[in-house]
């Protein structure tokens, strides 16, 4: 056997020093051994509210332009490295979306292959029977864990994607404010809950499953002061939850290409009416589970993006009978234009139109309505008219009010007189003081105030009578039992269809309901 060679002192103090550095290494963390960076890519679409085509109301923007661009996007990122998430109020807002009932958007968001869908506060427009049925075809898309139907399952909170090797966990929630925009006996068939809550909830369940990334997709807004309706969130959600990689925004249509919220979230919201589609790339150390980059930014739809023709295929039934319905003429030529020019209540003659149609379709001698939209109708009336002048799947209330009620109703709504939630008044005469508080002076155009028992019928639409959140004394009001609050079922749109076809030569003239002390 051999003996060892001897080994000198250079060599020995080289071994010794790659023994060390051997072991200097071993000492770090595994992140700096070997860390994994790899890129992945969220495309979010929100409040694109049925607008499928021009036609259905955007100036720019439309959804089967922009299914061109989310295939073209796809394919550039490439699919297994994407995933595409749209955040509510989808399925309503356009003429093809309500002769559908909401379905039409159910089928391009499975046709384009979303992964997720977050419902929104219109998704419930059309009844809790309606969105039960809309949530079922829409099933294995939906995240949304903060909102459940009383009699139906809990709806998935979260799930855990995988793109690119990264683990992606998306959490969908949409507003918690909805008792404020239902009317009761809708409300009492939902389970709310606030985003904060679902969160504590569900967090520790996402953090045991070590995901690289979590993303929020909310059907709530960013706003850069305090919310004073406590509607959106975000803001409080940004800052109490630092966990958040990325929160995806919507429901205030407005267009965030990207910033940082909170301690460290990045916050992206694409605007409305498929005018835009984010895109957000994330770089992520996979041996860290943390993000290490965030960019986003938006590509805005235009004219020069062609239609999807497979998308076009897929809706072609229901593009094809919203089509027939904006062509449909209701009254081929009225007595004299109607402008939407002017306060509801004293010189607004759309205002006048829609409380003249409720008043006649329910029977109610004193109508409570504002104007929904700036649309003035010129002498001939089209069904694409009719939707734009009553874009909501509003029905009419009535309720049982005194006079006394009555002028409470009216003081709390003058305090908006300014703003588009403002409902002017019809069928009775009141005069407004200094101080805002009304006096009814009589009923009608010419006759005497009622006796202070009297009850008068008061009709309103659901969205008002839901309270939204800012008249407090009106939903005081209608929640007592003597007030006997009912839902006549009566589409306010149909109403002033009917009113339209049965008095084309009655000119619509605003009348002073409301006036102020001189």
């Amino acid at each position: 056997m051999l003996s060892p060679k001897p080994t000198s002192l250079p060599d020995a103090c080289r071994q010794l020093a790659l023994t060390l550095l051997a072991a200097a290494l071993l000492c770090l963390p595994p992140t700096s051994q070997s860390a994994e960076f790899r890129k992945v890519h969220l495309l979010q679409t929100t409040d694109i509210h049925g607008t499928f085509t021009e036609d259905d109301g955007a100036a720019n923007g439309a959804w089967l332009r922009l299914a061109t661009v989310i295939q073209a996007q796809r394919q550039r990122l490439g699919p297994d490295a994407s995933l595409l998430i749209d955040c509510g109020d989808t399925c309503q807002g356009s003429i093809t979306a309500t002769v559908s009932r909401g379905e039409a958007s159910i089928a391009a968001l499975r046709h384009l292959a979303y992964d997720v869908w977050v419902p929104g506060n219109h998704e419930l427009d059309f009844g809790h029977r309606q969105f039960a049925h809309l949530t079922e075809q829409a099933a294995d898309l939906i995240l949304c864990g903060n909102l459940r139907l009383v009699d139906g399952p809990p709806l998935p909170a979260w799930k855990m994607f995988t793109r690119n090797g990264v683990d992606i966990a998306v959490i969908g929630a949409t507003a918690s404010y909805m008792k404020n925009w239902l009317l009761p006996t809708e409300a009492k068939q939902y389970h709310v809950e606030t985003a904060a809550a679902q969160l504590t909830r569900i967090l520790p369940e996402i953090h045991r499953a070590k995901p690289d990334v979590i993303v929020l997709a909310a059907h709530q807004a960013w706003f850069e002061g305090r919310d004073p309706r406590n509607i959106n969130e975000i803001a409080s959600l940004a800052e109490r939850f630092p966990d958040l990689d990325l929160i995806l925004g919507a429901h205030s249509h407005r267009l965030i290409p990207g910033m940082r919220i909170g301690h460290r979230t990045w916050y992206v919201q694409t605007g409305c009416y498929a005018q835009y589609l984010g895109i957000v790339t994330l770089t992520v150390n996979t041996e860290a589970n943390e993000v290490v980059d965030i960019a986003s930014h938006t590509r805005q739809i235009t004219h020069v993006d062609a239609e999807d023709a497979g998308l076009a295929q897929a809706l072609r039934p229901w593009l094809e009978k919203a089509r027939a319905e904006r062509a449909r003429v209701i009254a081929p030529a009225l007595a004299a234009p109607i402008s939407a020019v002017g306060r509801p209540g004293s010189t607004c003659a759309t205002s006048e139109l829609l409380c003249a149609a409720i008043a006649a379709a329910a029977q109610a001698p004193i109508v409570m309505h504002g104007r929904l939209t700036q649309k003035s109708l010129g002498r001939q009336v089209t069904g694409a008219d009719l939707f734009a002048l009553v874009p909501y799947e509003n029905t009419i209330i009535l309720a049982d009010v005194t006079r006394a009620e009555l002028e409470d109703i009216i003081s709390e709504q003058w305090k908006y007189r300014d703003s588009y939630r403002f409902s002017g008044l019809y069928g009775a005469r009141a005069q407004l003081n200094a101080n805002g508080k009304a006096t009814v002076l009589g009923i009608g155009k010419d006759e005497p105030p009622p006796a202070d028992d009297k009850r008068l019928t008061l009709a309103m639409n659901s969205h008002t009578a839901a309270g939204t959140g800012t008249f407090p004394m009106l939903l005081a009001i209608l929640q007592k039992q003597e007030t006997r609050m009912r839902d006549t079922g009566i589409s306010t749109r149909q109403a002033v269809e009917d009113f339209l076809r049965q008095h084309p030569d009655q000119a619509i003239t605003p009348f002073p309901w409301m006036t102020t002390e001189p």
